[in-house]
């Protein structure tokens, strides 16, 4: 499958005849299909690149081969294709999986490097560790690779010591998006240290008129105006812990009625067994009507100005957590897990609240807290707001981004160039010699 959108660029699949390029083509190889952290972070690199120069190719995964992500990339008018890739995520990582995932992840391979050399990339940019295809195949191409990570590998460590392996052989530069994804990588591989950054993914500052109260999901819940709404945006996961929320509340409901929960998200085709179970342990609680659940929505800002608390309760590290840097950009007052590069977004009782993970009565007594002093809450949120957009504003990430993909860039123009200088030298003296 294929978009094949032109920006001044021809757009041909592999094995197709090539125009004369007036931009210059840079490869974005992704992991997924959807619109959450990283998705969103691929389509915030790609309006990095300056359009005058650059012209933007991305390949997707061929296991997910529809979703709010092409759409997304339809809609910019993006050139992309659809592509076997062999993504490492857990469900193929078995016994029984090995075998199909290799050859997969070959096929991916050869894909990557028939597209960047065809189209004679000047970069490739790969997104997410998984996404091992992707390096390899540009390193094979002969291509500047940008490895960008998104995550804190928990994998065995003899898969660990295969990644790091990779990112010392495939790479050119990494950069991850918190010092807690960082200081992962160095504690296994500390060689890697001259060639990993850190820059924080961006977010977009709501405008003025877009911070203020939305009364609309309120409105959509069949609630009066009164009642306090406490809830999280994330994909509905063991991780992200949404029955932790759900323990923290019904330990509220015993001492205030006057407030609602809620949890907004969508799950993994493979994980509709733990929305069942969510389902289910919240009408065990005696949380129907009170706990609700809404599938995800591309505009969440709506979401995060009805909320009076927004929590972000999960139980595993969290790489960066978009979700509670765009909480804090709407002034939002925030509770959050201590752990993971979510230290790094909050000064604890400054801009949120930070409580131990996997503790409901922790993350119970801050709800309490917050919903009993409106003025705190106020406090907070204006920090908070003021925090996120010194540090994490799209202009100071895409303007990092640039930098560093025309970098890259222009690293692949010189060697071309440098290349094609030798090889006229070696004509000139090849010359030269029939001549005597």
């Amino acid at each position: 499958m294929i978009n094949p959108a032109k920006n001044g660029s021809e757009a041909e699949e592999p094995g197709g005849a090539l125009g004369v390029c007036r931009l210059r083509n840079i490869l974005f190889v992704h992991h997924a299909n959807d619109m959450y952290g990283a998705d969103i972070g691929l389509l915030h690199s790609i309006r990095s690149l300056d359009v005058t120069k650059y012209h933007p190719i991305v390949i997707l995964p061929s296991d997910m081969p529809s979703g709010m992500l092409s759409a997304e990339l339809d809609r910019l008018g993006v050139e992309y294709h659809i592509a076997p890739l062999g993504i490492l995520r857990r469900k193929y990582i078995s016994a029984g999986s090995i075998a199909p995932l290799l050859l997969q992840l070959m096929r991916g391979i050869v894909y990557v490097r028939a597209v960047a050399r065809e189209r004679q990339a000047a970069m490739v940019y790969v997104n997410t560790m998984v996404t091992v295809s992707g390096a390899i195949g540009g390193k094979l191409a002969r291509a500047p690779v940008l490895w960008h990570i998104r995550e804190i590998v928990s994998m065995p460590y003899f898969v660990r010591w295969i990644l790091y392996r990779l990112l010392r052989v495939c790479a050119s530069r990494v950069v991850c998006i918190s010092k807690a994804v960082r200081d992962g990588i160095l504690k296994d591989a500390p060689d890697l240290a001259e060639k990993t950054s850190v820059i924080y993914n961006g977010v977009c500052v709501p405008s003025p008129q877009a911070s203020g109260p939305d009364p609309g999901l309120r409105r959509e819940l069949g609630l009066p105006e009164g009642i306090l709404l406490v809830g999280m945006i994330g994909r509905i996961s063991y991780w992200k812990g949404q029955e932790i929320l759900a323990e923290a509340a019904r330990l509220v409901l015993e001492s205030r009625r006057d407030v609602h929960f809620l949890a907004v998200g969508s799950y993994f085709s493979d994980q509709s067994r733990y929305l069942r179970e969510l389902e289910l342990r919240i009408r065990r609680l005696g949380l129907g009507g009170r706990f609700h659940l809404l599938p995800y929505r591309p505009d969440v800002g709506g979401i995060y100005r009805s909320l009076d608390v927004f929590v972000l309760p999960s139980r595993m590290p969290e790489p960066f957590g978009r979700v509670t840097v765009e909480a804090m950009m709407h002034g939002r007052a925030v509770i959050a897990t201590n752990h993971g590069g979510t230290c790094e977004l909050i000064e604890d009782g400054v801009t949120g609240l930070l409580v131990p993970h996997s503790d409901p009565q922790s993350l119970a007594a801050a709800i309490q807290k917050l919903l009993a002093d409106r003025a705190l809450r106020a406090t907070l949120g204006k920090a908070a707001a003021a925090y996120a957009q010194a540090n994490f504003s799209l202009s100071r990430y895409q303007a990092r981004m640039q930098n560093l993909m025309s970098e890259l860039a222009a690293r692949r123009a010189f060697v071309i160039s440098r290349s094609l200088i030798d090889s006229d030298a070696a004509s000139e003296a090849a010359f030269q010699r029939i001549r005597m």
